[in-house]
């Protein structure tokens, strides 16, 4: 689990056995105890799915494994220096 943080949801769905849950989840217990990061696990619903948090250190997987764009500064647009300019360039001429 290291460097994942929040909500974090484990499918064990197709694990039909309540036994095999239920030691599932006391292992996952077990080993969370040695980890140094704050976390809480909840029970196994119907479902099969364990919910836990895990409080965030460091950098997210996003920015480990991305860089900022230049133009945008990570922003996610490109911002034009003359929008005036550009939408006369981009809009047809009307004669009047």
């Amino acid at each position: 689990l290291r460097d994942i943080g929040g909500i974090i949801v484990v499918d064990f769905i197709d694990m039909v056995l309540e036994s095999n849950r239920d030691l599932v989840l006391r292992r996952l217990i077990e080993c969370l105890s040695r980890d140094r990061t704050k976390h809480q696990v909840a029970e196994v619903t119907s479902l099969g799915l364990v919910q836990m948090t895990r409080k965030k250190l460091g950098l997210g997987l996003l920015e480990t494994f991305s860089e900022a764009c230049e133009i945008c500064a990570g922003r996610g647009v490109i911002v034009h220096h003359d929008p005036v300019v550009k939408h006369r360039t981009a809009a047809p001429a009307t004669n009047g």
